[in-house]
């Protein structure tokens, strides 16, 4: 009969002790499967980073060359500097700002080197909604640091729920590319130099500014780069701020975005950090893998045609 029934709580409690422990199970197996992997994320590297180095290079998918294969060695060799790259695909301000404050908590560099991609300044997606993408948040591992500075970024935009899926571990346990190959990767095609396409320009431009337009604001993506200057500062590292090399095709099909490079220039001006500008300096498609990241050849002249010098410590900036 209804309500006939002995209430038993102490196997509800059993239930819930059950259901934790094997949750607890799967957060720890997630974390250390994520460690043991060969994907790397900014938030994995750092947990095997060198305490110290000379430079930290902060950056989108351009900034991604020089820490590919032996690059770091080679810079290394050719300027006496140590350098730390921690980049992504398509990140913009909000989510390299993330990257500088857990980086600070526990590491130091002399200079901060941060590569300037204007698409990062076009579109949320990149920046507060960039976190949640299934290559991005299944790939930050468990810690308490990088947890805190993601729920200080909630106040600024981040969505909670990216943050809870992260600190309960859920993006881990549920990464359903976490046996799939990485789906953009520097390594395989490093050493190519494939003939540039019209169509491959005007799609990858299309890719990184939908619809041309800049529906974030920019003084917003202007706001996130100052705080890392100033945080960067606090911390006892000088900045610069540098325009990445683009093959001359590609440099033309990119649309305007009002109002960011007067910001830029008032940031500059402002805060007294340099903007290098080294988007021009090499045009030839031949040094690009792809429609435009630099290839082993590109990277290698770059290194000769200033970036060797600024990174030595040559280059009579800031």
């Amino acid at each position: 009969m209804p309500g006939s029934e002995t209430w038993h709580p102490w196997r509800i409690v059993l239930f819930l002790l059950l259901g934790g422990g094997l949750y607890c199970g799967l957060f720890v197996w997630s974390d250390r499967m994520l460690r043991a992997g060969a994907v790397q994320t900014p938030f994995l590297a750092m947990t095997t980073a060198p305490e110290e180095v000379d430079w930290l290079i902060l950056g989108a998918s351009h900034a991604i060359p020089l820490g590919t294969a032996d690059v770091p060695d080679l810079i290394a060799a050719r300027t006496g500097k140590t350098t730390e790259v921690l980049a992504a695909p398509g990140v913009g301000p909000f989510v390299l700002r993330l990257i500088a404050e857990r980086w600070f908590i526990d590491h130091r560099s002399g200079t901060v080197l941060i590569v300037l991609d204007e698409f990062g300044f076009a579109d949320r997606r990149w920046n507060e909604d960039r976190l949640a993408d299934d290559d991005l948040l299944p790939k930050i591992p468990a810690d308490a640091r990088t947890a805190r500075v993601l729920a200080r970024a909630v106040a600024r935009g981040l969505p909670w729920q990216t943050w809870l899926a992260q600190v309960t571990g859920f993006a881990r346990i549920n990464d359903r590319r976490r046996f799939a190959a990485p789906t953009w990767t520097v390594a395989d095609r490093f050493n190519s130099a494939p003939r540039p396409s019209a169509t491959a320009i005007r799609s990858r431009v299309a890719f990184l500014y939908p619809a041309g337009g800049a529906d974030r604001g920019i003084d917003r993506g202007l706001q996130d780069l100052e705080a890392m200057v100033l945080l960067a500062r606090g911390q006892g590292a000088r900045v610069v701020l540098l325009r990445p090399p683009l093959p001359e095709g590609f440099r033309a099909a990119l649309p305007e975005l009002p109002g960011l490079a007067p910001g830029l220039a008032a940031l500059s001006h402002r805060l007294d950090v340099p903007i290098i500008d080294h988007s021009g300096a090499i045009p030839d498609p031949r040094h690009y893998f792809d429609t435009d990241h630099l290839n082993r050849s590109g990277v290698l002249l770059w290194l000769d045609l200033g970036l060797g010098r600024l990174l030595a410590g040559n280059d009579g900036g800031q």
